[in-house]
């Protein structure tokens, strides 16, 4: 006998577990859903590193070359604070963001001149800082004399396990069923139903959100749709504190490439949830790149000098040898005028999807958006920077 439910997410990571929570979020003293309407599948475990939720961090910031992210990054404040009310643990340590390095260089970060006129424009306050100031301030050290910077107060470390376990746990106490170790392995479109078939299971329902990150594909040819993505296999590491007081915001460097790799790396303080006495930093160029998840490979050690390298010569009171290494798998769209993709697959209007890009630091806001168009097929937010049109797929 087929179960049905009024929804089903697709993905059980962070825009899908974000979404569960927000249909059974209570708005105005109702939730949207009742919890056991909603199913959750999940392929792999939940909280697993196979994916784009995979690690224990990620960056917090308010600076973009697009006004339209900085203006969500400001949207999706309160939606954070709500969330936070369900843990005791910091969902986001505010221990500022950090910029420096070639104003003039874009990168898919974007840019240290671009971002400042958006910050200009939506208000937000920063320190403009030169070479000087950024190695005696913030420990680094042997920067080029041309290099520039600012320093955003409000930006930090986002705790990526605790958001994932809250909005898991929020949304099982309502009612919402979870199942992992459970991929889907066909969809049919019957009776103006959709009836999703796994291993074990058979449901039917009216409604899907598929937020497979990478994978999307590998469910979208269900719906005889391919999006045009590039996947980053990207490598990062851990490295032990040599002086303990030592300690950094998160930051990014922007530099132009060299003959082995696009010298961008990033970092971010030592943190509570995460080996202590180590400080996080990772490359923001993939060791690999491909057309489908289903080419992955491991990264071999030399993947990892450059960032050793970039430690060694550019940071204090760290040992340089990478330890606790790991990696992560994002798409990231091939048209390079898409950040991310966020819109609906079909033309019924009842399937959402959501791939594409870094969008941890709008989790609980664009589990509100796939809420409302699961449920109203509109949202309320501006999304027009994300849609998915025919020049996006294959």
């Amino acid at each position: 006998m087929k179960k049905n439910y009024k929804l089903i997410i697709i993905g059980g990571g962070l825009v899908g577990l974000s979404t569960a929570y927000n249909l059974v979020t209570n708005y105005n003293g109702y939730s949207t859903v009742k919890g056991e309407d909603i199913l959750v599948l999940e392929k792999n475990k939940f909280f697993n590193d196979k994916g784009s939720s995979a690690g224990s961090t990620r960056q917090f910031r308010y600076q973009y070359t697009e006004k339209y992210m900085t203006e969500l990054v400001i949207q999706s404040i309160p939606d954070w604070q709500k969330l936070q009310q369900f843990t005791t643990n910091s969902l986001i340590e505010h221990v500022g963001s950090l910029w420096f390095g070639d104003p003039k260089l874009p990168t898919t970060e974007g840019g240290i001149n671009p971002a400042e006129k958006t910050m200009d424009k939506t208000g937000v306050p920063y320190s403009n800082l030169n070479k000087t100031q950024i190695e005696n301030w913030y420990q680094f050290k042997n920067l080029p004399d041309d290099y520039v910077g600012f320093y955003q107060k409000d930006g930090g470390a986002i705790n990526l396990p605790e958001t994932l376990k809250t909005f898991y746990s929020q949304a099982s106490i309502a009612g919402v069923q979870m199942l992992e170790n459970t991929p889907v392995l066909d969809i049919k479109k019957e009776n103006g139903k959709y009836t999703i078939q796994t291993g074990e299971h058979e449901f039917t329902t009216e409604k899907i959100l598929v937020s497979t990150g990478a994978y999307v594909n590998d469910i979208t040819k269900y719906f005889d749709k391919q999006i045009k993505l590039d996947i980053w296999d990207m490598v990062s590491a851990y490295f032990e504190k040599t002086n303990p007081n030592i300690d950094y915001p998160t930051w990014f460097a922007f530099q132009q490439p060299n003959d082995e790799n696009s010298n961008l790396y990033y970092g971010f303080p030592e943190l509570d949830w995460k080996y202590k006495n180590y400080i996080r930093v990772a490359p923001d160029y993939p060791f690999a790149i491909y057309d489908s998840p289903s080419e992955r490979k491991k990264p071999t050690s030399e993947d990892f000098k450059g960032t050793e390298e970039w430690v060694k010569n550019h940071m204090t009171d760290l040992d340089s040898n990478a330890k606790f290494k790991s990696t992560c798998m994002l798409g990231l769209p091939k048209n390079k005028n898409k950040l991310l993709y966020l819109d609906f697959i079909t033309d019924d209007k009842n399937v959402v999807v959501q791939t594409g890009g870094w969008v941890a630091k709008f989790a609980p806001t664009f589990g509100k958006i796939c809420s409302q168009l699961l449920i109203n097929g509109r949202t309320d937010y501006n999304i027009s920077h994300f849609k998915i049109e025919s020049e996006d797929l294959k």
